[in-house]
């Protein structure tokens, strides 16, 4: 089992998830907060933020599958490897950390307007 495939699978995991939360979780976040301003800034500053956006799908697919393979991995690493238990721990933490920025970046991509306006409904 090589461990350099598991770490590559969390680095691109991370920097994927981070991806994601910046095109999507982290502009929705701001203007939720009042801060639109910076957000246009923002996307006028750094114009592939937009262009990102457009692709969230594919970026938020594409960051399910390698976090997919590096849950894999992690599992067969921890059935095979005993004698690497810290190491595995630690991945696994980093992983969880990953997972849940993940899982925060496609609620507030595709949930947080949906269920805004609903909750604005019952006023």
């Amino acid at each position: 089992m090589s461990n350099n495939q598991t770490t590559a699978g969390i680095i691109g995991s991370a920097l994927l998830a981070l991806t994601g939360a910046t095109c999507c979780a982290l502009p929705i976040a701001l203007v939720a907060l009042g801060l639109g301003g910076v957000v246009a800034s923002a996307v006028s500053a750094l114009p592939w933020l937009g262009v990102l956006a457009e692709y969230k799908a594919v970026t938020f697919g594409l960051t399910a599958a390698i976090l997919g393979y590096s849950w894999w991995r992690i599992r067969r690493s921890s059935l095979c490897e005993i004698g690497e238990s810290g190491r595995l721990r630690v991945q696994k933490i980093i992983l969880w950390v990953i997972s849940a920025l993940f899982a925060a970046s496609v609620f507030a991509a595709y949930a947080l307007f949906p269920l805004t306006l609903f909750l604005d409904s019952f006023d």
